[in-house]
């Protein structure tokens, strides 16, 4: 089986995190997200992964390389421009995954423990040309509706169906497994988006559907990063370690959840409190208190800071007695351009609300 994962996007929901990488590339828990899901798969036996690239493509090509990091043995890329979307995306590159059973698509912002195996057997149990993993519903999520005999009717309410045929409504996690056949009925170029197709399989009852009880988060904005932060955090050991592909938590300075990268500095009198995440490489300065927090690698936070549901991005430097509650804050890499909607300059950093 072959896989793809999909990350050509642009990550603007993210800025100003994504100012030099795309989201694949950030580090949630100490790990960047592309070789977090690379791992698993590689842990499902897949031997081959497709990304899709667009926004700043070398930065994940310096991370994956053509294989071995991660686990997975091969790698390959396609380069977008324009982007493809998920239809055009998966269209592009056919020829690097059809021939090797059904094709698994997978979104590269997203963590989960969904059972790739089990995900298969669903899908090779029945006449369906594509399954999708699906979740609990949740707010701000499309809905995602099956019937009685668990094959997905709708998509985000379309094509309309009769409301007592839904056996229930679920959100789309962004895994799928796909026949090659499915790619065949993809528009041969240009940008194209996938659930297109997938509510024609739907009219055709062709559309499986693969129900997962367990843990799905999608680290899609600066919220999302950090209170998937803490959901990773409050987890127990067993079930953290079969999302990532590691598993850094221990107690640090009296707070028992932590996570710590290597070469993580703490300088006296340093206190954490709640759950914090601090990557590789990060120095906390004397007598600095941080709460729920995540420091991105190789970043500094000045003596007597204190930071309170705050995101601190990569190669950060913050002042001594720097304070910031619910926000992210990055160096300014680029002065010259608009730093984006709601984020903000002040003295060589980017903040943005967290609520923006």
């Amino acid at each position: 089986m072959n896989a793809m994962l999909l990350a050509a996007g642009l990550g603007l929901r993210m800025r100003p995190l994504t100012q030099d990488r795309p989201k694949p590339a950030l580090s949630v828990l100490g790990r960047p997200l592309a070789i977090q899901n690379l791992q698993r798969m590689r842990d499902a036996s897949i031997e081959h992964a497709v990304l899709n690239l667009h926004y700043c493509p070398d930065a994940l090509r310096a991370i994956l390389g053509e294989g071995g990091q991660g686990g997975m043995p091969r790698v390959s890329y396609t380069i977008e421009d324009p982007i493809l979307g998920t239809g055009g995306g998966l269209r592009n590159a056919r020829d690097l995954l059809i021939g090797d059973g059904p094709i698994l698509a997978h979104n590269a912002d997203f963590l989960s423990d969904v059972d790739f195996a089990a995900m298969r057997d669903t899908h090779d149990s029945g006449d369906q040309l594509a399954t999708l993993a699906l979740a609990p519903s949740r707010e701000g999520y499309s809905k995602v509706d099956i019937d009685h005999e668990g094959r997905i009717v709708s998509l985000a309410g379309l094509p309309e169906v009769d409301p007592k045929s839904v056996a229930g409504s679920f959100l789309f996690t962004g895994c799928h497994l796909l026949d090659d056949s499915v790619l065949d009925r993809l528009p041969a170029t240009g940008p194209s988006n996938i659930i297109d197709t997938y509510r024609e399989l739907a009219v055709e009852r062709r559309l499986g559907a693969y129900l997962h009880p367990g843990f799905w988060w999608e680290f899609g904005t600066p919220r999302c990063f950090l209170d998937g932060h803490l959901a990773l955090l409050d987890l127990d050991e067993a079930t953290r370690s079969g999302i990532g592909d590691h598993d850094p938590v221990r107690e640090v300075a009296g707070c028992p959840l932590v996570s710590t990268g290597p070469g993580v500095e703490l300088d006296a009198g340093v206190v954490l409190s709640g759950r914090c995440s601090l990557a590789m490489a990060a120095r906390i300065g004397e007598g600095s208190r941080l709460e729920d927090s995540v420091v991105l690698e190789e970043s500094w936070i000045g003596p007597r800071g204190r930071l309170r549901r705050v995101i601190v991005g990569p190669h950060t430097e913050l002042p001594a007695g720097f304070e910031a509650r619910d926000a992210v804050v990055c160096p300014d890499l680029t002065p010259d351009r608009d730093p984006g909607e709601g984020v903000e300059r002040h003295a060589g950093l980017l903040i943005r609300p967290l609520a923006g």
